[in-house]
């Protein structure tokens, strides 16, 4: 798995940025500085299959309990990663929400952001906690809509757009380049085409291709969640069609959100740490020097 490991390695805070499909921590350029200005140390990695890190080339290497290991792995084993502040986004929140709920003691503060952790269980969740938005992702995967020259850059160019892009909210063609780099030809695709198919989804999945593998897991750890006093923040975006609307259970199950300085980023798409990074930059300092003292 590639991995950065930027800043001073006896920080008084570590931040673990986290990403989602099919982007890589490219995604995170615009906050990067601004972190490290702060003194913190910053890690980041990118999930098999994506990005740097390598791409079997089999769907069937890919699986929601394997992806979590080795997080687990890069993180607790090889890392050793403790006291973290992570910020949680798509695949980056699946996975990390249940990393964070095996091991509760390594983490200081979440900051979750146009992420899931899909039960399968809309008695739990709600009726459209996995919404149209997802199942038409899903289709739009499983039919072919990332393979092709150029057409994850051309997707990231308008689900990433958005103001911290500059005047016009465009992505530069530099830009569009580096989130298709890792992805040279449809042969490096099976992770990206793949992990729509991975999250839980209920037994009506608009898509007609539902998932129960791993909702009964995530449901256990939402006991965790619900006696979770740590801090945690809410910084979705208002132009996520996808999972911009879930951040509601978070308020009404998880003790850590009382009180918190939740933010809605505005303009921002799905990928918010690039079209909405100056946003999300400034609401995740100010949330971790507001919890300095609740620690």
């Amino acid at each position: 798995m590639a991995y950065w490991d930027i800043g001073p390695p006896d920080a008084k805070e570590t931040l673990l940025l986290t990403h989602g499909e099919p982007s890589w921590s490219f995604l995170y350029r615009r906050m990067i500085d601004p972190l490290l200005s702060k003194g913190y140390r910053v890690v980041l990695f990118d999930q098999v299959g994506f990005g740097w890190s390598d791409k079997p080339s089999e769907e069937t290497d890919y699986t929601y309990e394997r992806h979590v290991a080795w997080n687990e792995d890069l993180l607790w084993n090889h890392l050793n990663l403790d006291n973290l502040t992570a910020v949680f986004q798509d695949w980056g929140g699946i996975l990390g929400l249940r990393v964070a709920a095996r091991s509760p003691n390594r983490y200081k503060r979440l900051v979750l952001t146009n992420t899931v952790l899909p039960t399968c269980d809309k008695t739990y969740e709600g009726s459209n906690y996995i919404g149209p938005g997802f199942y038409n992702w899903k289709n739009f995967v499983r039919f072919g809509g990332l393979k092709g020259p150029g057409k994850i850059g051309k997707m990231m160019s308008r689900a990433a757009r958005g103001p911290s892009c500059g005047p016009d909210g465009n992505l530069s063609k530099e830009d569009i380049e580096g989130y298709q780099a890792p992805f040279p030809n449809d042969e490096y695709l099976a992770g990206a085409n793949i992990f729509p198919e991975l999250v839980p989804t209920p037994p009506d999945d608009a898509t007609g291709r539902p998932q129960p593998e791993g909702g009964e897991v995530n449901r256990a750890m939402w006991n965790v969640y619900e006696n979770w006093t740590k801090p945690v923040l809410l910084a979705f975006s208002d132009g996520d069609p996808v999972l911009g609307g879930a951040g509601y259970i978070w308020e009404k199950k998880c003790p850590g959100c009382k009180g918190q300085p939740h933010v809605t980023l505005k303009g921002a798409g799905h990928f918010s740490q690039d079209g909405g990074g100056n946003q999300l930059t400034k609401a995740v300092i100010n949330f971790i020097e507001r919890n300095q003292s609740k620690l």
